[in-house]
């Protein structure tokens, strides 16, 4: 992991403050080392700097930029290549020499030699930049699930490229201009749309794609294979033992490192399998971390604190949990200073202090990210499944549920208030005759957020649903998580977060061949025998299923009762101030409307709230 920074000045020398400024911004990604490049230009200069974060090869032969021996070629990269050895291997048949053990070299050799056309060996967690000093030609790229991030800004006097958003801004080569086409998208889904930001002019590479730059042209592509609809069909004993095997293969590839290696432990059917196949590769005594809420909170957070500990002493780990209370809101602040783009995610805050706890017991995690969109383990999975199956019987039901489920008490502590809160939401947001709309309303937060914009705003378009019946409605909405809300959401405030802690996360479930065979399968199967029922099957033949039948929980804080609490309203200043910046673009009384049905317990619309905490802060600190 590191941070790769880089100026093409196109007609003249840019200031030397530029390139160390952008990349003293991003130091945290790679406090072990820190070095800089420049080099003539056409008319203009090339600034390279990186920051290195050591996990494999420690050695400061290793260390970025990394050149060739000819010093023709130059690479700064951040990831890991879980390949890196079987690709040394084949590149040693062909007479490569290699000097160092790294897996940057790896890389180095393999852009060498087989040219853009090598991107698709790749298996790993990438983002780099790729330059052949001797013909001036540029390649960036990053890895297909969008696990690394990678920016630029392209404008007639400079390109410039970073891991974030927050470096480029530094540089002084950037306007700070407020994209507001990206609020309505935030206000739907939590987070940007890509490959737009929350900045004008600033825009993200995107999974998959390959960024070239030579004699003053820019082009963009996609470097992966088009997708086959083919879908095969197996035994379910056959998918149980292929699953285990890509699987197991990829967890021990991701431990590979040269530094302490551990795992992020919720208890959940992800991380769990996880950890049953670290000890079946015979590791004990294997680092797990875990947050967890009081068991008193349990109704407005989740039972990770209980299911954790189970794990753990079955599969022997060493297991460290860290008990959480309100107390944790007072991070807020230093979160938002971490992210370059507002995420209205509360397990953004849950990520960030693991990482911080963990900060020095470890310098590698491994997470059950990514599993989820794999194998269709969200609860709108399994409902838009049902909805696909019972279309016809929706469209009598709905109108029996749209009256009464306003009147379903979601804002108070009861043992039916989670299944109130998921008839309210189903209420409104099945369309019978448009399923697309009808999976993104299941991704979207509750309709009264998005109401909350300005009539002078409403010029701003609501994402639209792509069609997705050339491959099937169902197996369209998997691919649009795994390519929207993975990516601009989970993985974007893992990454952002844990790199804030120099801390490395790896996601064994983002395997290229595992994705492959997955997506091969018939999307109806993998919801045939309930949810999750290959993963859940492999846990159980490593006699987990007490763990097996816990419910679906997301990693997630007891905000309901939290924001409640007399004690937490000073979270509520900037909402309650009608001069702050936020109220240039949202209703002033609308929103004290849903802060007074939160805190007299008519409806827990924590989520949204928070989502209007983290945006008013991030639009303070950047722009007010």
């Amino acid at each position: 992991m590191c941070g790769i920074n880089l100026i093409i000045s196109k007609t003249g020398k840019a200031p030397d403050s530029a390139i160390l400024s952008l990349t003293q911004a991003n130091k945290h990604r790679g406090p072990d080392a820190t070095a800089y490049f420049t080099d003539n230009y056409g008319a203009g200069k090339i600034y390279f700097g990186h920051n290195r974060l050591k996990i494999i090869d420690l050695s400061s032969a290793a260390n970025q930029p990394f050149f060739s021996a000819d010093r023709r070629y130059l690479l700064l990269y951040n990831g890991e290549l879980y390949n890196y050895q079987t690709l040394r291997q084949e590149l040693q048949t062909t007479g490569y020499l290699f000097r160092t053990n790294s897996d940057t070299e790896v890389l180095l050799a393999v852009l060498i030699t087989y040219g853009q056309a090598g991107l698709e060996k790749l298996n790993g967690m990438f983002a780099f930049v790729f330059y052949d000093t001797q013909t001036q030609q540029l390649l960036a790229a990053r890895d297909r699930f969008g696990v690394k991030r990678l920016y630029y800004v392209h404008s007639p006097e400079y390109l410039l490229i970073s891991s974030e958003i927050n470096s480029l801004l530094t540089s002084g080569l950037v306007a700070k201009e407020l994209n507001e086409a990206q609020l309505l998208s935030y206000l739907h889904y939590r987070h940007a749309l890509k490959p737009q930001t929350f900045y004008k002019n600033i825009l993200e590479l995107e999974e998959g794609q390959v960024l070239t730059y030579a004699n003053q042209h820019l082009k963009i592509c996609s470097y992966l294979p088009g997708s086959t609809l083919l879908t095969n069909t197996y035994p379910e004993t056959e998918i149980i033992k292929k699953t285990e095997d890509l699987l197991l293969q990829a967890v021990e590839k991701n431990l590979q490192a040269d530094v302490p290696v551990g795992l992020f432990l919720s208890g959940g059917i992800d991380s769990t399998l996880i950890l049953a196949l670290v000890q079946q590769l015979g590791y004990t005594h294997f680092p797990s971390f875990t947050i967890s809420n009081k068991a008193t909170e349990s109704v407005f957070g989740s039972e990770d604190y209980r299911f954790s500990r189970v794990a753990a002493k079955q599969f022997r780990a060493d297991h460290y949990s860290f008990e959480i209370d309100a107390s944790i809101l007072h991070y807020l602040d230093e979160l938002i200073t971490t992210l370059d783009q507002p995420i209205a995610d509360g397990a953004a805050l849950l990520t960030y202090y693991l990482s911080e706890q963990v900060k020095g017991k470890i310098k590698v995690a491994l997470s059950g990210a990514g599993a989820d969109e794999l194998f269709g383990g969200y609860n709108r999975h399994r409902a838009f499944y049902y909805f696909l199956q019972h279309r016809s019987l929706a469209r009598f039901i709905l109108p029996l549920l749209k009256p009464g489920a306003p009147l379903l008490v979601t804002g108070v502590k009861h043992p039916l208030r989670k299944q109130f809160l998921l008839l309210r939401k189903l209420a409104y947001k099945i369309k019978p005759h448009q399923p697309e709309q009808t999976f993104l309303n299941f991704t979207a937060m509750d309709r009264h957020l998005q109401q909350l914009l300005l009539p002078d705003y409403q010029f701003l378009l609501q994402p639209s649903a792509q069609p997705g019946a050339t491959t099937g409605y169902l197996r369209w909405s998997l691919d649009h998580d795994l390519h929207q809300y993975l990516i601009s959401d989970i993985l974007a405030m893992t990454d952002k977060t844990s790199m804030a802690h120099s801390l490395e996360v790896r996601t064994p479930y983002l395997d290229n061949e595992l994705q492959a065979f997955t997506q091969s399968l018939p999307a109806e199967l993998l919801f045939k025998n309930g949810s999750k029922w290959i993963l859940k099957r492999i846990l159980e033949q490593h006699h987990g299923q007490q763990l097996t039948q816990r419910p679906k929980e997301g990693f997630a804080m007891p905000l309901g009762q939290w924001l409640k609490q007399a004690s937490n309203q000073w979270l509520f200043a900037d909402l309650q101030n009608p001069q702050h910046l936020i109220f240039k673009f949202l209703k002033f009384p609308e929103t004290q409307t849903m802060i007074r049905a939160l805190r007299q317990g008519r409806h827990d619309y924590s989520t949204e709230l928070w989502a209007l905490l983290v945006l008013a802060k991030w639009l303070h600190k950047n722009f007010a």
